[in-house]
């Protein structure tokens, strides 16, 4: 299998179109080989209200870590390869158009549980992850419609907002999606790059677009300086897929897929140098998706 940590031998200066089909063969191999909420959130940065309503509505209520699923650090702070971050996240991008429309909407609601655990720091801003747990969320997918959050057994109610709140309506072009993402998101997190891939990877948690804007947010989440490939990376019920991922203040943030179908598995941030409140590996959060799909009522699963 080719090296995805090599630099391709073409150099930076070709255009973008050029250098990710020269990287394409390398994201066969790829698919074609074997698979072997925090109470205070760490690098948690706040979403826009246009675009991320939902997350923001929905919140987080975090619950030791399960050693069972722990990746080995020193082989997930290597870095990875930004070509072929573009070319996955173009495969994502085709395959999200190609996939069934989800039909009506009205009444219905759109219904995502996980497996999840966050950072939590002590009184004296040591940090440790929370105990893996579930989390279930109902959200409307029509105006007017109720949400419901429940994790731990303790329901919450989201309270009653808008399909537009619910489901943001983005650009389908990538470029106008970004700029909004940029726009939105103005002065918040540590870096207008980083803030736009923490907005993009909550999108891919717990919304539901239509196919257009689903690929274009792939397509958006390529222009982002820093993404990179990282080959294996395991979520929180131990699954293991291809992430893709930025670093940013010593601390790396991916988003996992399944390399055969395309799906959204969960994300994982872990620090990839010391810091005051944990030593490089240690993980800063993990969730999976271990159930998705539209109900017709609220408190129902598909």
């Amino acid at each position: 299998m080719s090296d995805l940590t090599t630099a391709p031998p073409t150099g930076p200066d070709l255009p973008d179109s050029r250098r990710r089909a020269l990287r394409a063969h390398l994201m066969d191999e790829i698919h074609a080989s074997p698979q072997p909420a925090r109470r205070r959130r760490l690098m948690m940065m706040a979403a826009p209200a246009g675009v991320l309503a939902a997350v923001v509505a929905a919140g987080v209520i975090a619950g030791p870590w399960n050693d069972s699923v722990r990746p080995n650090p020193t082989t997930q702070v290597l870095a990875g390869d930004h070509d072929a971050a573009l070319v996955f996240l173009d495969r994502l991008a085709a395959m999200a158009m190609a996939r069934p429309a989800s039909g009506a909407t009205e009444g219905r609601y759109l219904y995502v549980k996980s497996r999840i655990a966050y950072m939590e720091f002590t009184d004296n801003d040591k940090g440790s992850l929370d105990e893996l747990h579930d989390r279930e969320i109902w959200l409307p997918l029509f105006a007017g419609g109720k949400g419901r959050l429940k994790e731990v057994d303790r329901p919450t109610d989201l309270g009653v907002f808008t399909a537009e709140r619910v489901q943001p309506d983005l650009p389908q072009d990538p470029d106008e999606l970004l700029r909004k993402i940029y726009a939105d998101s103005a002065g918040k997190g540590n870096s207008p790059d980083g803030q736009a891939f923490t907005v993009i990877g909550d999108l891919l948690g717990e919304s539901m677009f239509p196919a257009p804007t689903n690929a274009a947010i792939y397509q958006a989440a390529a222009k982002i300086p820093g993404v990179e490939l990282v080959r294996d990376a395991v979520d929180a019920t131990g699954r293991h897929g291809v992430a893709v991922a930025r670093e940013e203040l010593g601390e790396r943030r991916e988003w996992i897929f399944d390399e055969a179908s395309g799906d959204y598995l969960g994300e994982r941030s872990y620090l990839v140098e010391d810091k005051p409140y944990g030593k490089a590996g240690m993980i800063t959060a993990t969730t999976a998706v271990t159930e998705r799909g539209v109900v017709d009522r609220l408190g129902r699963k598909p």
